[in-house]
């Protein structure tokens, strides 16, 4: 039993995406995932959770590839990943059902993907790879990437995924470092019905 806790931490670090395996990893609070439950905390979901309109409108760094597109007036839901990041491409195509359940359900919105990876190649070559993917942007310079984790409310070196929701108004509403499972889809529904 003295290991359960190692093990645990060794899990969580495994879970998540940093080029810099040295670098710290955000705690995650599991709260959410809570299988069955309608009413999913976002504050648990979220590692940063605004309730209101008072979060930062959301602005994105320079990006290069085909711009993000989106109807005004919708939630948008931004992902951002890498192609050498294994738990963001497994969970690409969840995040496009999620995505198609939720309009369906009448809860618009525009699902985004920014790759940071560091070519133009990089993702040209992984959509080739995989031409079920979805189109991303991507980062266009990678030394805006700290600063802009960190205008999010994240720490400069969070790990991808992230996933930021901005409110059909453009603010930020919550922001999440790490990959989504199936039962974090109740907390998603509930952060889009506030």
């Amino acid at each position: 039993m003295d290991r359960l806790p190692a093990l645990i931490a060794v899990a969580l670090a495994a879970s998540a995406c940093s080029k810099d395996e040295h670098a710290p990893q955000p705690p995650r609070v599991e709260g959410a995932q809570v299988q069955g439950r309608k009413d999913a905390s976002t504050e648990a979901f979220c590692d940063r959770h605004i309730a209101d309109e008072s979060g930062p409108v959301l602005t994105l760094p320079p990006l290069a590839g085909p711009p993000l597109t989106g109807a005004q007036g919708h939630w948008r839901w931004l992902n951002v990943w890498a192609t050498w990041c294994k738990p963001c491409v497994e969970e690409m195509p969840r995040l496009a059902r999620w995505r198609e359940k939720l309009v369906a359900a009448g809860r618009p919105v525009d699902l985004a993907f920014v790759s940071v990876d560091e070519s133009n190649a990089d993702v040209a070559a992984f959509r080739k790879l995989h031409p079920e993917m979805p189109d991303s942007a991507r980062l266009a310079d990678s030394s805006k990437q700290g600063p802009w984790f960190t205008a999010l409310g994240l720490d400069a070196a969070s790990p991808i995924p992230i996933h930021v929701f901005a409110s059909p108004s453009g603010h930020i509403r919550c922001v999440r470092a790490g990959s989504v499972s199936d039962r974090d889809y109740a907390a998603i529904e509930s952060l889009l019905g506030e």
